[in-house]
């Protein structure tokens, strides 16, 4: 593994991304949450591309720059979190609306 490929791997491994075992063809690392799950897969194998490519809710990114790829995954946690805010206080207030006052 090259070591930009290595690099990869240590940025995943530090954002809290787990490796699936019995991989067999390009690695591929996944993080699951509330919302469902982001799978990254270190793409090593192509002349033209060498870099992550990361798989949320059916469509595909790719990154070859750490910056791109760190403010995208910063973005997704944030519209997550946002998401959940929204559930909760929904929820919340379904059941306050319920209370004998």
């Amino acid at each position: 593994m090259c070591k930009k490929m290595s690099m990869y791997r240590s940025y995943l491994l530090k954002n809290d991304f787990w490796a699936k075992k019995n991989c067999t063809d390009d690695p591929v690392y996944i993080k699951h949450d509330n919302n469902g799950g982001i799978y990254a897969t270190i793409i090593q194998n192509d002349q033209n591309k060498k870099g992550v490519e990361i798989m949320v809710d059916g469509d595909k990114f790719f990154f070859n720059n750490f910056d791109k790829l760190d403010f995208f995954l910063n973005k997704i946690s944030h519209r997550q979190d946002n998401f959940v805010k929204i559930l909760k206080r929904k929820n919340i207030s379904q059941k306050l609306r319920k209370l004998d006052i």
